[in-house]
């Protein structure tokens, strides 16, 4: 009997759920009804115990789900689901993100430049209104400014395509071989800051991360960070963690 080979999709999609299985679903949909599936297979990390077997049901795409027997922090996740990873593009996208359009085909097309390693479209709330997932890199100063509500960001930044110092974790798409080459994310980091470290060791790899406004992804922005003692407590730990990594007065 002839064995047939079937091509394994372009994109390995990674998505976490901390007990976020509605969230979960609602994503799943929007990758199905937008036509992203096409070039998708998905990874889902339940973080904490929850009934995910119905998320499965009818979905046109390769579905793996893995089960942690404790919970993990982002790097950690992600850097287990690219443990599975066979495609030659890797995806990390929040339970909160939905798609009205397909994304893949332009981002795609944007990482044929091979000096681009990581890429994202633009984000909107549920309003239309553009989120803030292009970056400067964190510095005491910047903080305080962007505190006060002072940050001034690049008027190169107001393009179509732009080259952000670093993209926000919530969607971003590297090439496989890139991710790999900059050992993924820092798993030292718990959780927040994880992306400005992967995009400032891509970087320093030589090649540049860009955020593309011709698509969008709508996120359904919920920043604990601003509302528990908890997660304060991991952001502090993590910016600190950063400076040291990466003092700031060489970046």
């Amino acid at each position: 009997m002839r064995k047939i080979m079937v091509a394994e999709p372009r994109i390995c999609l990674s998505v976490i759920s901390h007990g976020q299985a509605e969230l979960v679903r609602i994503l799943l949909a929007s990758l199905r009804e937008s036509g992203a599936s096409r070039h998708i297979s998905v990874i889902l990390t339940v973080n904490i115990p929850e009934d995910v077997r119905s998320l499965a049901t009818g979905l046109p795409f390769p579905f793996q789900v893995v089960y942690n027997s404790s919970p993990k922090g982002f790097a950690a996740n992600q850097n287990q689901a690219f443990s599975f990873c066979r495609s030659p593009f890797f995806c990390v996208m929040n339970p909160d993100i939905t798609l009205q359009q397909d994304p893949f085909p332009h981002l795609l097309s944007l990482l044929a430049d091979r000096t681009i390693g990581a890429v994202t479209p633009v984000l909107v709330d549920s309003q239309g209104k553009e989120q803030d997932n292009a970056r400067l890199f964190p510095t005491p100063w910047r903080i305080l400014l962007r505190l006060v509500r002072r940050e001034r960001l690049p008027t190169a930044w107001q393009s179509e395509l732009f080259y952000p110092e670093w993209i926000a974790g919530m969607f971003m798409l590297f090439p496989a071989h890139v991710y790999r080459h900059v050992g993924g994310f820092d798993e030292k980091y718990f959780m927040y800051c994880e992306d400005a470290d992967i995009c400032l060791r891509i970087w320093r790899s030589g090649f540049r991360v860009a955020l593309s406004r011709r698509i969008m992804a709508i996120h359904d922005a919920r920043r604990s960070s601003h509302k528990t003692f908890r997660y304060m407590r991991w952001h502090l730990t993590s910016l600190a963690r950063f400076f040291i990594s990466h003092p700031f007065f060489r970046l």
